[in-house]
């Protein structure tokens, strides 16, 4: 074996030494981050339930995880989320419960974002499952329900874009207003540019806390 073909195993064993490095303290560093996200909105939910209705000490499991999607959605972090709401000392599961959470995040400085988790309201259990399966198509709707789902969907994203469009109006007169000025606030183009990147929330179950 001549000197050129040693270097080239060398270099090509060092190469897959470094991917595989790589790649495993990523998946610790995703695996570690995601691990924040779901104790964060076990914690808002457990809050929630606190302040709406007066009830402590009790344990969030995830049963279902759904991503909104659609126009309305583009740049929000927007999810259906199950749970199963349980006794800590029993084990036992007190109800099932539907919420909206929603992830807001906002510019920490040139390079990174902060997301904070909440909140927005309970929602019906059984439409918010339907809802889920129609999406992931575990139900298949009818020829003339997927045509009303078509134009609902055309008439959100009609809204959306007259929307916009004032919000555009707003954000041109904001900086012909501004011009000169130094900068105090978040735009709409640095809202849409931070949702861009947000991460998703795609929790687990887990048996403990």
């Amino acid at each position: 074996m001549d000197t050129m073909t040693i270097v080239l195993l060398v270099v090509l064993i060092g190469v897959i030494i470094f991917v595989i490095v790589t790649t495993i303290t990523g998946r610790k560093a995703s695996k570690k981050e995601k691990e924040k996200r779901y104790q964060e909105v076990r914690e808002k939910i457990k809050g929630f339930i606190a302040k709406e209705e007066g009830r402590k000490n009790l344990r969030i499991e995830f049963q279902k995880v759904y991503a909104r999607k659609g126009v309305e959605y583009k740049y929000r972090d927007v999810f259906d989320v199950v749970v199963e709401i349980i006794e800590p000392k029993t084990n036992k599961i007190l109800e099932i419960k539907a919420y909206e959470v929603e992830g807001i995040t906002t510019k920490i400085d040139k390079k990174n974002y902060k997301t904070d988790w909440m909140v927005n309201s309970v929602l019906e259990l059984e439409e918010t499952k339907k809802r889920i399966a129609i999406s992931e198509k575990e139900i298949k709707l009818t020829k003339d329900e997927k045509q009303q789902l078509k134009k609902d969907e055309k008439l959100k994203e009609k809204e959306l874009k007259e929307k916009e469009k004032i919000e555009y109006k707003k954000v041109k007169a904001e900086a012909k207003e501004n011009k000169g000025k130094e900068p105090t606030g978040e735009t709409s183009n640095d809202r849409m540019v931070r949702h861009l990147k947000t991460q998703k929330f795609v929790p687990t179950r887990k048996k403990a806390e």
